[in-house]
């Protein structure tokens, strides 16, 4: 029996406007190929709230594990370090070929990509079962419960879901990046957990306190940066270069963006593995 909400219908509802495309009209997989450069040189920073995620995991040197939306490998890298073999699975060419010059630096060699969308995975074809199967911030399908259920298909044992617990960013960016910033809003756990309790999936959550660092050389590489990860339109520059000239801390030298937040690792075990 369906609840007074219906949960999946109402992410399909507030995704309608999405299209899974931006707000030009554009295919996601090639809107995330032009900022791949510069999201990867801004999330490969962030070591140490890598490492706190991670510890979450259950993962072993015999497991073999699936990121679904692996995008740079932010998570795939350091988890193949101490697992058998990882899957990446991606939309956008431009994020696995940094995927693919960030295993090569790190000497990573265990490591398999798939460039397609998860939406277009057949198991049994594409993949066959994992261990683990992690998405972190990537579940944006337009169908929601049918991509956690082909997640929760394909794993023998452990399901993890990171997302934001409450809001990601303030209020002052939020208004700057309209959409783009309002639509972060979706990916907030609560709205997983209550999707999972009515798919009768009765997961486990626990909620991290994290902080986010960013130094930029200058306040024109820091606008540079957020206009190319998040392909801020032109005649908003002005209120993003003023909205950032007023948080930035000088800090030796450079400019520092700091932000503090919350996020949840969803998880449930399927099977029984040693």
């Amino acid at each position: 029996m369906t609840g007074i909400i219906n949960w999946n219908e109402l992410w399909k509802t507030m995704m309608s406007g999405h299209k899974r495309r931006g707000d030009r009209g554009e295919d996601p997989g090639s809107m995330w190929d032009k900022r791949a450069k510069k999201f990867n040189e801004s999330v490969m920073q962030h070591t140490e709230r890598t490492e706190r995620q991670i510890t979450k995991l259950e993962l072993k040197p015999e497991y073999t594990v699936l990121d679904v939306g692996a995008g740079i490998g932010r998570l795939t890298i350091p988890i193949a370090k101490q697992v058998k073999s990882v899957t990446a699975v991606d939309q956008s060419k431009g994020m696995l070929a940094c995927l693919q010059e960030n295993m090569e630096r790190e000497g990573i060699t265990n490591v398999t990509s798939i460039n397609k969308r998860w939406e277009e995975i057949e198991l049994g074809v594409d993949i066959e079962p994992h261990d683990v199967v992690i998405a972190c911030h990537s579940l944006g399908m337009p169908d929601i419960q049918e991509a956690i259920e082909k997640m929760d298909a394909a794993s023998k044992g452990y399901v993890y879901i990171i997302s934001s617990a409450g809001r990601w960013m303030d209020g002052g960016m939020e208004a700057i990046l309209g959409r783009r910033g309002r639509s972060w809003g979706m990916m907030d756990y609560i709205f997983f957990c209550n999707l999972l309790h009515e798919m009768k999936i009765y997961a486990n959550v626990n909620i991290q306190d994290t902080e986010y660092e960013q130094h930029y050389d200058s306040l024109d590489e820091a606008v540079d940066r957020w206009k190319g990860t998040r392909d801020l339109p032109e005649e908003k520059e002005d209120a993003l270069r003023a909205y950032l000239s007023g948080i930035l801390i000088e800090d030796g030298g450079t400019l520092l963006y700091k932000r503090k937040s919350k996020n949840a690792t969803i998880w449930w075990q399927k099977g029984d593995l040693k």
